[in-house]
């Protein structure tokens, strides 16, 4: 009996272990990215016309809570950027020569399908995703922390799934699925490095864009 409360005990305390550990994780990340860094987002979408590829780069001023994601594939999208500042995001539409900002709360990637801020804020994660730690995984980078939760209402995807690296706390895959398990968008992060990046550079736009507020 006594055997039994201490084995009881321990999965008590390593559940609560574990509930802790998402809020752990995401204070590891962000203190690991908290200089100025870029990155390549590459994996495959549920376009209008069906799956696609997609591609685009991510540019990170965390201190400014500043990031700016450039999108070079699928063809509906490329040209197009988005600035994700404190409050606000700015969707750059290369055909209409439009910039849309909108607030952060609801603002979305016209032909994406999700909502693009954690891509590059990671920390913004548990406002809009109900995060629990499910494990370790191997993967081709090394040892990373598998996260998983179900999104809140309005971020068009129902749950998703998060892979961060445990050496180098920082994410390496993002997968997000609607309400049946689809798969919406796989994405992997690659091509990771420090940068000296300026605010100015993130924040630039052609200067005849129409600026549309919504």
């Amino acid at each position: 009996m006594r055997r039994l409360v201490m084995v009881l005990g321990f999965v008590a305390w390593l559940s609560l272990g574990l509930a802790q550990s998402v809020q752990e994780i995401l204070d590891r990340v962000e203190k690991n990215l908290s200089t100025p860094w870029q990155a390549t987002v590459q994996g495959r979408i549920q376009g209008p016309a069906g799956e696609e590829e997609l591609l685009a780069r991510v540019y990170a001023l965390p201190q400014a809570r500043l990031f700016r994601v450039e999108f070079l594939k699928p063809g509906s999208l490329e040209g197009n950027f988005t600035v994700i500042t404190e409050k606000e995001v700015w969707n750059y539409l290369y055909l209409t020569n439009q910039l849309v900002i909108s607030p952060k709360e609801k603002a979305q990637v016209q032909g994406l399908g999700f909502s693009p801020q954690g891509l590059g804020d990671i920390r913004s994660l548990a406002k809009w995703v109900s995060l629990r730690l499910e494990g370790e995984v191997r993967l081709p980078e090394g040892v990373a922390w598998k996260l998983s939760g179900q999104a809140k209402e309005g971020q068009g995807f129902a749950r998703m799934e998060l892979y961060v690296l445990k050496a180098d706390p920082r994410p390496l895959r993002f997968l997000f699925l609607d309400e049946g398990g689809k798969v919406l968008a796989d994405l992997k992060v690659v091509e990771f490095k420090r940068a000296n990046l300026t605010e100015a550079r993130l924040k630039r736009y052609p200067k005849d864009a129409q600026v549309v507020r919504r």
